[in-house]
Protein backbone atom coordinates (compact mmCIF):
# COMPACT_ATOMS: atom_id res chain seq x y z
CA UNK A 1 0.00 0.00 0.00
CA UNK A 2 2.90 2.32 0.22
CA UNK A 3 3.08 2.51 -3.48
CA UNK A 4 -0.54 3.27 -3.27
CA UNK A 5 0.21 5.94 -0.84
CA UNK A 6 3.09 7.35 -3.00
CA UNK A 7 0.80 7.44 -6.32
CA UNK A 8 -1.94 9.44 -4.59
CA UNK A 9 0.73 12.13 -2.70
CA UNK A 10 2.07 12.80 -6.40
CA UNK A 11 -0.44 12.44 -8.70
CA UNK A 12 -3.71 12.76 -6.74
CA UNK A 13 -5.57 15.83 -5.61
CA UNK A 14 -7.73 16.49 -2.32
CA UNK A 15 -11.28 18.12 -2.20
CA UNK A 16 -11.59 18.73 1.18
CA UNK A 17 -11.10 15.94 3.85
CA UNK A 18 -13.19 13.11 2.17
CA UNK A 19 -12.79 13.63 -1.51
CA UNK A 20 -9.28 12.27 -3.18
CA UNK A 21 -9.68 12.93 -6.85
CA UNK A 22 -7.40 9.84 -8.40
CA UNK A 23 -8.24 10.02 -12.19
CA UNK A 24 -5.32 10.58 -13.72
CA UNK A 25 -4.04 7.11 -13.11
CA UNK A 26 -7.31 5.00 -12.60
CA UNK A 27 -9.60 6.58 -15.28
CA UNK A 28 -7.79 8.88 -18.10
CA UNK A 29 -4.66 6.93 -17.92
CA UNK A 30 -4.82 4.02 -16.38
CA UNK A 31 -1.05 2.71 -15.68
CA UNK A 32 -2.03 -1.02 -15.92
CA UNK A 33 1.08 -2.40 -14.23
CA UNK A 34 0.65 -0.01 -10.99
CA UNK A 35 -2.83 -1.72 -10.82
CA UNK A 36 -1.39 -4.78 -11.04
CA UNK A 37 1.04 -4.12 -8.83
CA UNK A 38 -2.25 -3.13 -6.06
CA UNK A 39 -4.23 -5.98 -7.49
CA UNK A 40 -1.27 -8.57 -6.18
CA UNK A 41 -1.36 -6.32 -2.70
CA UNK A 42 -5.11 -6.60 -2.28
CA UNK A 43 -4.73 -10.01 -2.63
CA UNK A 44 -1.61 -10.73 -0.12
CA UNK A 45 -3.31 -8.38 2.66
CA UNK A 46 -6.55 -10.39 1.88
CA UNK A 47 -5.47 -13.92 1.43
CA UNK A 48 -6.49 -15.57 4.44
CA UNK A 49 -10.33 -14.46 3.30
CA UNK A 50 -12.68 -16.14 0.55
CA UNK A 51 -13.26 -13.23 -1.43
CA UNK A 52 -16.47 -14.29 -3.61
CA UNK A 53 -17.03 -10.86 -5.12
CA UNK A 54 -15.43 -7.43 -5.44
CA UNK A 55 -18.34 -4.43 -5.81
CA UNK A 56 -17.58 -0.99 -7.09
CA UNK A 57 -18.40 2.05 -8.37
CA UNK A 58 -19.60 2.19 -11.31
CA UNK A 59 -16.41 4.70 -13.10
CA UNK A 60 -13.57 5.30 -10.82
CA UNK A 61 -13.35 1.37 -9.39
CA UNK A 62 -14.15 -0.64 -12.74
CA UNK A 63 -10.31 -0.85 -13.94
CA UNK A 64 -9.09 -1.70 -10.42
CA UNK A 65 -11.89 -3.97 -9.50
CA UNK A 66 -11.25 -6.17 -12.79
CA UNK A 67 -7.54 -6.24 -12.45
CA UNK A 68 -7.86 -7.31 -8.56
CA UNK A 69 -10.35 -10.11 -9.20
CA UNK A 70 -8.41 -12.10 -11.42
CA UNK A 71 -5.76 -12.49 -7.84
CA UNK A 72 -8.73 -13.71 -6.28
CA UNK A 73 -9.33 -16.28 -9.08
CA UNK A 74 -12.40 -14.63 -9.72
CA UNK A 75 -14.26 -12.90 -12.80
CA UNK A 76 -17.05 -11.24 -11.28
CA UNK A 77 -17.16 -7.70 -9.64
CA UNK A 78 -20.33 -5.87 -9.29
CA UNK A 79 -20.73 -2.08 -9.98
CA UNK A 80 -22.95 0.88 -9.92
CA UNK A 81 -22.90 1.38 -5.56
CA UNK A 82 -22.10 3.85 -3.68
CA UNK A 83 -18.42 5.66 -3.49
CA UNK A 84 -16.22 2.78 -2.29
CA UNK A 85 -14.11 -0.43 -3.15
CA UNK A 86 -15.34 -3.54 -1.16
CA UNK A 87 -14.22 -7.03 -1.18
CA UNK A 88 -16.96 -8.94 0.08
CA UNK A 89 -16.74 -12.21 1.74
CA UNK A 90 -19.59 -14.85 1.43
CA UNK A 91 -21.89 -12.68 -1.07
Amino acid sequence: MEALKKKILTDGAAYGSEIVKVDSFINHQIDVAFLNEIGKEFARIFSDVEITKIITIESSGIAIAVIAAQYFNNDRFLRELPPALCLIKGV
